[in-house]
């Protein structure tokens, strides 16, 4: 459905639903107590601003709402049976953004361009771990916020306090990964013991000169929270982290918040932005049950494995799981943890039957409670004498990949998601030769990826 000139929505009791894709090269407009359901994508490359009524996101598919120009809404309700709706734009609150089912997602590699952005005013209602924002957030105005951000599966929110002017805005995104590749965890500002090994926020003050409070929320997935009055908001400034302590805490040892301040007791707000972690002054919050390795090699006939681990709490035992396409995973074996510990521990075990080309192997850590956490993923390739084969390096890969193959193959490849869905144009090629391929894979989501060709196929793990 494309709309190529001057079009109004203006039933006022009807609602109006499109299952096909909707295209607005035009103006187009939603006026009073009018509901438009979208159950395909969404893309503006004219005017849609100005609106009143409800926009739904709807349906059991994918949906991408993009286009060259931004999306301006007065409602927004996400209400999908499953699946996701994906931003590849700016997406405009007015007024209120209901959560009932199912993730909006966004680029944070384009935070700055691809983000949902809520106008001064705007609010938000029904926030859950099966429906927020995993992805970038901005917030106008001189209101406190909670960011509705998190992962795939959590709700893990950071707050601000009231900002001076309505002129103001800030932007935040949740990244469910150790800092420590961009942030190093060893460098550290007194009083800190340590930080998270598991998460961050990003917070930046994009306009204005507001200082505010920072609220930085733990839930399971967060390794580990002791001692609430040792808990610190930490935050990356230049070259290190520096504390920027403790006001006071809500919640238990399972899930709740810390806000910036002293004493356990007194919010203060905070001066500059960027990374947020949590922090601890002590030893207690392991926050970091750090993995400090977890290792895949190919041994003759055999796939060796081994893993340190630098701290353990309430540890039961691990499995190392392994897969064939990197999605369907059995276990290999067993081993008990250390329960409790604060001292280096090193595993090792081996897969006497790895499979005949590929590998895939993940480390699952198992406490007493029966919380479980995962490793990066390892690749192990057998490749038993077949010559000319599709091989796809480094894997896991975070920004590019190389490909090595068959010409015939490599010119005419594919590249689909988990879901079977062809992502090959949100890749490009950098460099190519007969038989070689570098591609840039930055835009795509983190995920499981499988590349195919007419006659053979691989898996890449983007991170």
């Amino acid at each position: 459905m494309k709309f190529n000139c001057a079009i109004h929505l203006f039933l006022m009791i009807f609602s109006a639903y499109t299952y096909g894709q909707i295209q607005n090269n035009g103006n187009m407009r939603i006026h009073n107590d009018v509901n438009l359901g979208v159950f395909g994508n969404f893309t503006n490359n004219g005017s849609f601003t100005n609106n009143s009524g409800t926009l739904y996101a709807t349906g059991s598919v994918s949906q991408t709402f993009n286009g060259t120009n931004l999306i301006n809404v007065n409602n927004l309700t996400i209400v999908k049976a499953s699946n996701s709706l994906f931003i590849d734009n700016i997406i405009q609150i007015v007024n209120e953004l209901t959560f009932n089912n199912g993730l909006i997602n966004t680029n944070i590699v384009n935070n700055n361009s691809k983000y949902v952005e809520f106008m001064p005013g705007a609010t938000y209602q029904n926030a859950s771990n099966v429906s927020h924002i995993n992805g970038a957030v901005k917030k106008n105005g001189n209101t406190q916020f909670d960011f509705p951000i998190g992962n795939n599966t959590l709700l893990r929110p950071i707050k601000i306090s009231a900002p001076s002017l309505i002129t103001d805005h800030f932007t935040g995104y949740y990244v469910d990964n150790d800092p420590n590749a961009q942030y190093d965890r060893s460098s550290l500002g007194i009083p800190i013991d340590h930080v998270s090994a598991c998460e961050y926020w990003m917070l930046n003050r994009t306009g204005g000169l507001s200082d505010v409070e920072v609220t930085l929320s733990w839930n399971t997935n967060s390794c580990g929270v002791t001692n609430l009055c040792d808990l610190v908001v930490a935050q990356w400034e230049d070259t290190i982290w520096n504390s920027k302590g403790n006001g006071g805490v809500a919640g238990n040892f399972i899930s709740g918040n810390v806000v910036s301040g002293n004493n356990c007791a007194n919010a203060i707000a905070v001066s500059s932005f960027g990374a947020f972690t949590l922090g601890s002054i002590s030893s207690s919050n392991p926050l970091p049950i750090e993995l400090l390795s977890f290792d895949a090699v190919a041994c003759q006939d055999e796939v060796c494995l081994s893993w340190e681990t630098a701290s353990e709490v309430n540890n039961d035992f691990f499995t190392v799981e392994k897969s064939q396409l990197g999605y369907e995973w059995e276990s290999v074996v067993k081993i008990d943890g250390a329960g409790n510990s604060q001292e280096i521990i090193k595993y090792s075990t081996q897969d006497n039957f790895p499979y005949s080309r590929h590998s895939y192997y993940r480390l699952k850590q198992t406490d007493y409670d029966g919380q479980v956490s995962y490793s990066d993923i390892r690749t192990v390739h057998f490749d038993n004498g077949q010559q000319n084969k599709l091989s796809i390096f480094p894997n896991p890969s975070l920004n590019e990949i190389f490909i090595r193959g068959l010409k015939s193959d490599i010119s005419d490849l594919k590249i689909y998601n988990s879901m079977n869905q062809d992502v090959t144009s949100s890749t490009s090629i950098i460099d190519s030769s007969i038989s070689n391929l570098k591609m840039d894979i930055s835009a795509l989501s983190n995920g499981i990826y499988f590349i195919k060709t007419m006659s053979d196929f691989g898996l890449i793990i983007k991170q």
